[in-house]
Formats: C-alpha cells, structure tokens, sequence
C-alpha cells in the first residue's frame, strides 16, 4: 500500500477545482442530464451507446461535449470526486447576525432539530424561533445571510484566490461601512471554517490523501501592514 500524500487542504481544492475541474464533471453534467435536451440530435441513449460500443465518435453538438466530459470524469482520480461530494454539502450553511459583531454560523439541519424554521422574504432570509407552548407564535425573528459556501469554495479554489477582506481601518466608520466590513468578515470567516471542517472529515475518507488544516490565516483583518509595524518589532520578526 503506497504512502498518502501529504497536502494542505486549499492546495488539495486548487487541484481539484483549478486543475481537474471536477465541478465540471458531476455526474448530472456527465450523463447530460442538465445540459442536453431530449431533441437534440444526438441524445443520451445514443451518444451512450457510441461510447459503449467505441464503433464512432459523435463530433456534433451535445455528443461531443458530452464525450469529453466523459473523458474529463474518467482521468479525475476517485479522491477529488469525493472532496466534491463534501463540498457541494457545504450549502446547507447559514450565518445568523452577520451584520453584527457576533455572528453565528447554522447548518439547516441544526436550525430544523432545534423546531426553528427558515423564512424566505423579498428582502432577505429570517430565522423564526417560534414562542408558546407549541410553538404557534411568531416569536424571535433573526436576519440570516446565505454565505453560498459551496459555490464559495469551489470558485475560490478555481481561481487561487481568497474571499476578500479588507484590514481594520483607521477612525471612525458610518454604521453602514461597519456593517459591510463585518459582512465580509463574517463570509470569509465561514469559508475558513468551511475549510477547517472539510480538512477533518476528508481525511479520514480519501484513500490517497492525508489533510493538513487551512494555512490561510483565521482574522487576516488582525494583522498589521509592515509600515504599521514599529522598527524594534519588525526587526525581531525577520
């Protein structure tokens, strides 16, 4: 049995979502269920049978695309499709308060055991925790924020990037500036979650791979510029 690779879990979602673009190959996207139509001229059953047979190659239209994708899923090695199998799980997230200075991150499974219940409005998503004995009244009402983690996670590792999250600021901000910077602060404090968590579950499930935690930092608003940095600290840093 050969060694596991050691990698750190961003690395590993880069591979996954940058190089192999495994998103792309789902199997609704493979099998073509959600992107060829039943009157396209080489449908399903046929471009299935092509592939099957290996008498032709169907060059047109959905049949080819549908036979790269194939391909595409068939040089995906079997640890990246698990890693999105976790990661599509990853929408079920909430963040409660994340306008606030003490946000609060839900699964829907969570709010659902606890009796509470998720409201959609025109303006934005409500967390209801009934009151009364049976819980018939309105009761609490808390503003939820859907962080779109999966679609978080996947675009970020595609692009090797990191939700943006601007430094702590110098005096005064308007309430409306400070709701925005917890705003972002909340979102990217979520998918650092998201990564710590996705980092412990896979790495005891993938059969190639041993998962090391996020190297990105928790708070990156809590750190210094360089030119903030007095002469004494920075030098003893180096």
């Amino acid at each position: 049995m050969s060694a596991k690779e050691t990698i750190e879990i961003e690395a590993l979602l880069r591979r996954a979502y940058g190089q192999y673009r495994v998103h792309k190959v789902s199997p609704a996207t493979v099998l073509g269920l959600g992107a060829v139509k039943l009157s396209a001229p080489s449908g399903f059953a046929a471009t299935m049978a092509i592939l099957e047979l290996g008498t032709r190659v169907d060059t047109s239209g959905a049949g080819a695309k549908m036979a790269g994708l194939q391909s595409m899923a068939a040089a995906t090695p079997d640890d990246l499709l698990v890693v999105h199998d976790h990661v599509l799980a990853l929408s079920d997230w909430l963040i409660e308060g994340a306008e606030t200075a003490e946000p609060t991150v839900w699964r829907r499974h969570h709010l659902v055991a606890n009796g509470w219940r998720v409201e959609k409005q025109a303006d934005a998503l409500w967390l209801v925790r009934p009151s009364g004995p049976a819980g018939e009244g309105r009761g609490h009402l808390s503003r939820l924020t859907d962080p779109h983690l999966a679609a978080s996670v996947i675009l970020h590792a595609a692009n090797g990037s990191r939700p943006e999250c601007r430094m702590a600021k110098r005096g005064r901000l308007s309430a409306a500036e400070e709701a925005e910077v917890r705003i972002e602060r909340s979102l990217y404090a979520v998918w650092h979650a998201a990564l710590g968590v996705l980092a412990a579950e896979l790495d005891s499930v993938l059969a190639k791979h041993a998962l090391l935690g996020p190297s990105a930092p928790a708070e990156p608003w809590l750190r210094r510029p360089l030119r903030d940095v007095p002469a004494g600290e920075a030098h003893s840093a180096a």
